[in-house]
């Protein structure tokens, strides 16, 4: 599992780090799991294009 680190924005203006994990390809090269998107107080995130929201819906961010 590999992963990185980049900053977002929410609507107010606060600033926010989202972490995007990938799992490892397959032997065949080919990544079988989607990449997984949190923040770093662990909330799930939702990717809509540049768009990310929590699974909640509390909070939408664009990464900047």
């Amino acid at each position: 599992m590999s992963f990185r680190q980049f900053p977002a924005v929410a609507d107010n203006g606060d600033t926010y780090v989202i972490i995007e994990f990938k799992g490892e390809p397959s032997q065949d090269g080919k990544d079988h799991d989607p990449p997984r998107y949190e923040l770093a107080d662990g909330r799930h995130l939702v990717r809509r294009g540049q768009q990310f929201i929590t699974t909640g819906g509390e909070l939408t961010l664009w990464a900047a």
